[in-house]
């Protein structure tokens, strides 16, 4: 049996988790919520779909993480995971 499960992870924002993994954007300041609709669409774009589906709960500073081409500072961070299609061998 195949499956079309994939998983790719990120390191973003810890102030992001709630909008991604329970689309709650209630918290998000309005710059925030800018940035992280960037990051939403360069997925979409990208892998067709953003799909949270878990992180972890211990975060950690960095300045160097995969929201930053977003205009995301250094901050607080955690690992998340979301689930995309496979990608077809071409």
């Amino acid at each position: 049996m195949t499956t079309n499960l994939q998983f790719e992870h990120f390191e973003l924002p810890a102030f992001w988790a709630s909008a991604l993994i329970n689309n709650d954007y209630s918290g998000l300041e309005d710059s925030d919520r800018v940035e992280l609709d960037q990051f939403v669409s360069w997925m979409k774009k990208e892998y067709g779909r953003c799909l949270a589906v878990d992180c972890n709960d211990e975060p950690s500073f960095t300045a160097w993480h995969d929201a930053k081409q977003f205009g995301v500072m250094a901050c607080d961070v955690l690992e998340y995971v979301f689930d995309v299609p496979k990608r077809q061998a071409k």
